[in-house]
């Protein structure tokens, strides 16, 4: 039965979830959360349409069996196939990329980049979305082949710093540079966690981070439907890897999820 408490359930393919839990704490910080990161098969963006659908309905029973009040999928790779497993929660699914559409819809320019992984990009969810909701805007998209792999292994790690930063050289040049783009939307929720070398690098570049809509409309969500969780305190933050604990532990500190109630391994969906 879900209740006021009942968690919000996140998914991601790893850690980038991890900045959509962040804006929800920060929005919302008397709500329990419930994470899971399927840390054994990330990065999702280089599976097949096929295998990223069977890794999500593992993740989405986990969630199901666990009573989650509405599931926010945090990873961009897996919103671009909602529409082929939405109708097997019992509660809302809200897509990251749905999000990143809607906050494009309320900005002022008019041309658009989107950084995301090459699986995303070849979906067109991104242009497709946008162009519903703000037919005038100009989207360019771009599949970053590596970026989410590297981000994962190297957030909050000094030496890795080097590698990001050339790897954003080399996929945002084109667009800030030649396509003049007037903002880019992180299309990748692992992007936010480096949003700080995107801003050292490309300071002219507005950002947009998908995981701030996202939060704002489940809340919206919870307030009419009186499930917001009214109870004094810190909302609960359980976190569960099909990957390492100890990776996940060290990162969740790293990104500024606090606090964290727990970190569990959860077996992997062997493919």
């Amino acid at each position: 039965m879900i209740t006021k408490e009942s968690p919000i359930g996140v998914i991601d393919s790893g850690i980038g979830g991890f900045s959509v839990a962040r804006k929800v704490q920060k929005l919302m910080p008397h709500e329990n959360l419930l994470y899971l990161g399927d840390g054994a098969n990330t990065p999702y963006g280089n599976h097949s349409a096929e295998e990223i659908l069977t890794m999500t309905r593992y993740m989405l029973r986990f969630m199901e069996d666990h009573g989650v009040k509405a599931l926010l999928v945090a990873c961009n790779t897996i919103s671009c196939l909602i529409d082929q497993y939405r109708d097997e929660m019992s509660c809302p699914v809200l897509s990251v990329v749905q999000a990143g559409a809607d906050a494009v819809a309320q900005l002022p320019a008019h041309k658009v980049g989107v950084i995301s992984t090459c699986f995303t990009a070849s979906t067109h969810c991104y242009p497709d979305l946008i162009g519903k909701v703000a037919p005038d805007k100009q989207v360019i998209s771009h599949g970053c082949p590596n970026l989410a792999n590297l981000v994962e292994r190297n957030v909050g790690n000094p030496a890795g710093q080097a590698a990001i930063d050339d790897d954003l050289r080399e996929n945002l040049e084109q667009l800030v540079n030649e396509e003049k783009v007037e903002c880019c939307v992180l299309g990748c929720t692992h992007y936010p966690l480096v949003e700080e070398n995107i801003n050292r690098l490309y300071p002219q570049l507005k950002l947009v981070d998908p995981a701030e809509q996202m939060a704002r409309t489940v809340g919206r969500y919870l307030e009419e439907k009186g499930l917001v969780n009214d109870q004094p305190g810190q909302g609960k933050l359980d976190i569960f890897t099909t990957g390492s604990t100890e990776e996940y532990t060290m990162k969740a500190a790293k990104v500024g999820l606090n606090p964290v109630t727990s970190v569990q391994f959860y077996p992997p969906m062997k493919l």
